[in-house]
């Protein structure tokens, strides 16, 4: 009989060679791993990697920031039988979606076949966050609204290396986590999660020592089968090849999960019931669980590799070889990725480079059938990656954002801009009469028709004659739609709704000062293309409809004892909506106003007791009974364009000063970057609209769909 030592060593020998104990089931979870397709002794051929990196403009753009930041609460994924506003948070843990994914800090290729992120869980809040929280449209007191700390930062146009900020939990936030993405090439890339306690209450009432669970995830949108190959690597087999997913640690429990309706929440209630995860099941989507347990102030990293490859065996053999490149890879792709765009200005550098790179961080996988209007039931088949609004808040297409977004994409990726405008005015979206429709929640609506400023900025900056030559047709077919559809009289005149601007004080039906204009600027955009085409004969048709349309606003709109333009209503025509508005200085942004009035539209613009602040042209007169400059004064009332200030239109009315004031122009212009800057630096976050007196960012808080013009109003003054 042994005894002592000998009898010790023997029983430490028995139990491990115990596998470890499987936590029961819970109803519905499914049934064992199958046996692995790769037994982890199986020998892995040596791979030499090549010396050098290659710069980050020589990868493509495969894998990147596709995954939506809220898939919920939108038309394309509404619930037959009730409305996107009943499709909330709470939901979404367990419905599964029909056109993309959401996901934290997460990553898909570019048809969203795969993806990854990240989720977190403090053995203290009632969900595991899986995707970030917020409020749907009727919860929220002003519309939607995000309930999560995070802030975006370094990206590249081919996501080379990607940074992203989160604070967890959202009530009192105890972690600081950074998500570093790090491509070695354009098949294999590198995942850092660097978690700090900032618990400031630690050493004043000390936490219970509870972990951190930190969960990556990857998964399958449609079918697919993950297959567990060892305790620290997943294999995704897909379409294109093999998505492997490696931890250098291994975890402290595994799960892999059936995707679907009824089944989506079961990592969610696995870790609510029992506090571990399974170590077992089957299905197309996986996760391991790290449970970290830090004092305050203190740091752990996690770090896989991601590879992508045709061949298993070799993608795992890519896996060996780059781990010991791997602090190389991320801080050479860091120090590449901080380096980009500097040196393009001489002021406002960090703020003219972490614009652009927000920009990029609001590509998405956008998938749309048009099925949630009848009407527009199979008119529309978008699949592809875009630039939208925000991820959080605006996670879809709009017209007169993209256009925006484009003209300042051409700064930072050209070619991205220039797919923007292929995509949506395409078969694929553009409808055979050449109507765009303005937005995901109302097809048939209209924004402003600025795709012909956008297409001219591409050119502008690019001097890409080809792309113009091969959009300008599109936009033909999308002008001729606005004059047949909104000019209902023949009078030159158009009334379009609300033209983006929903909640502008207006009548309908009216003849309206914006979308007048925006249609002469539309027209002397077509005549610029045209005459660059060297098309005169419709450089003259255009010039034609611009001198047409700019007599009959400066005949019927122009209110001579007020000196400013005003919409038109009533019976005969001839009434005014003498509410001094953005409406009425979209004439001057058209170009269309006459010198001798310049003057007056001017002093209404420059009057701090009206449009001017400190921050901006605000979007209503404040001297108006409706003038709102934040939030609205009651909830689910929101003040929107009765007052804030909005960087799109100050961005072009910078640009029309140039010709009639150009120290008023430089001087909005100081006021405009200031301001966002100073914003930006207080919370990382580039705003939809800002407040009309204090200049705080509000709405919004990644709207780079259109705040990203900033860098353009950067360049413009101090570029190379």
């Amino acid at each position: 009989m042994l005894s002592g030592l000998p009898r010790l060593l023997l029983l430490v020998f028995l139990a491990a060679c115990v596998p470890p104990a499987t936590p029961p089931s819970l109803p519905g979870e499914p049934g064992p791993t199958p046996t692995l397709a790769f037994p982890t002794e199986e020998p892995l051929a040596t791979l030499e990697l090549p010396a050098q990196l290659p710069p980050w403009n020589a990868l493509d753009d495969k894998w990147g920031p596709y995954l939506s930041e809220r898939e919920w609460g939108n038309p394309r994924e509404s619930i037959p039988g009730e409305t996107p506003w009943e499709f909330d948070f709470e939901r979404a843990v367990n419905t599964a979606y029909r056109f993309g994914e959401d996901g934290i800090a997460g990553i898909s290729d570019l048809q969203q076949e795969v993806n990854f992120s990240l989720a977190f869980w403090d053995e203290r809040q009632p969900w595991v966050s899986e995707r970030l929280y917020g409020l749907s449209n009727p919860q929220g007191e002003f519309g939607e609204e995000i309930r999560e700390q995070r802030v975006f930062w370094e990206n590249t146009p081919t996501h080379s290396y990607l940074r992203y900020q989160y604070r967890y939990p959202r009530q009192e936030p105890l972690y600081d986590i950074q998500i570093e993405y790090a491509k070695w090439d354009s098949r294999v890339l590198l995942v850092q999660i660097t978690v700090t306690d900032i618990d400031p209450r630690r050493y004043l009432q000390p936490r219970d020592p509870l972990p951190l669970h930190v969960l990556p995830e990857a998964w399958f949108h449609r079918e697919g089968e993950v297959l567990r190959i060892d305790g620290r690597t997943f294999d995704l087999p897909y379409s294109g090849g093999h998505f492997l997913v490696q931890a250098e640690a291994e975890p402290q429990g595994w799960q892999i999960v059936a995707n679907q309706t009824g089944r989506k929440g079961q990592i969610a209630r696995r870790l609510l019931a029992q506090g571990r995860l399974s170590n077992r099941g089957r299905g197309n989507k996986a996760t391991w669980d790290f449970a970290l347990r830090l004092r305050q102030g203190d740091s752990a990293r996690l770090r896989l590799v991601l590879v992508d490859e045709g061949d298993v065996a070799r993608a795992r053999s890519i896996a060996r070889a780059i781990w010991p490149r791997f602090d190389e890879t991320m801080a050479f792709r860091s120090q590449e990725a901080r380096t980009l765009y500097r040196g393009q200005v001489t002021e406002y550098q960090d703020l003219y480079q972490y614009a652009l790179m927000n920009l990029l961080w609001n590509k998405m996988y956008y998938a749309y059938d048009g099925s949630y209007e009848e009407r527009y039931r199979g008119r529309l088949d978008v699949h592809a990656v875009v630039l939208v609004p925000d991820k959080w808040e605006f996670p879809w297409f709009a017209a007169w954002d993209t256009a925006f977004q484009t003209g300042v994409a051409a700064r930072a990726d050209p070619e991205l801009a220039q797919e923007q405008l292929r995509i949506f005015l395409s078969d694929r979206w553009q409808q055979p009469d050449g109507h765009v429709p303005c937005v995901e929640w109302a097809l048939q609506s209209e924004c402003p028709p600025l795709f012909g400023w956008a297409a001219w900025e591409i050119y502008r900056l690019t001097g890409d004659r080809a792309f113009l030559a091969e959009i300008f047709p599109r936009l033909e077919a999308h002008y001729i739609y606005f004059l047949r559809s909104l000019d209902g009289d023949g009078d030159f005149l158009y009334g379009g709704g609300p033209m983006g601007m929903d909640n502008l004080p207006r009548a309908h039906p009216s003849e309206q000062a914006d979308t007048s204009a925006w249609m002469a600027f539309f027209a002397r955009h077509l005549a610029l293309i045209a005459e660059e085409l060297g098309d005169e004969e419709k450089a003259a048709l255009y010039e034609g409809d611009y001198d047409w349309m700019a007599q009959a606003i400066n005949e019927a709109l122009w209110h001579e004892e007020d000196g400013f333009y005003y919409d038109l209503i009533g019976l005969e025509g001839n009434e005014y909506v003498r509410e001094k508005s953005y409406a009425g200085l979209i004439p001057l942004i058209a170009g269309v106003v006459p010198p001798e009035r310049v003057p007056r539209v001017l002093a209404h613009l420059k009057n701090p007791a009206e449009f001017w602040s400190n921050y901006g042209v605000r979007s209503l007169s404040r001297s108006s009974a409706l003038y709102a400059p934040g939030y609205g004064h009651q909830p689910h009332n929101n003040s929107n364009w009765r007052g804030p200030i909005w960087l799109p239109i100050n961005y072009l009315l910078v640009q029309a000063l140039q010709d009639h004031d150009p120290a008023l122009a430089e001087q909005l212009r100081e006021n405009l970057i200031r301001n966002v800057e100073r914003e930006w630096r207080r919370t990382g976050h580039f705003f939809e609209y800002y407040h009309g007196e204090t200049g705080e960012g509000l709405g919004a808080d990644h709207q780079t769909g259109w705040t990203a013009l900033v860098a353009a109003l950067i360049a413009e003054r101090w570029g190379h």
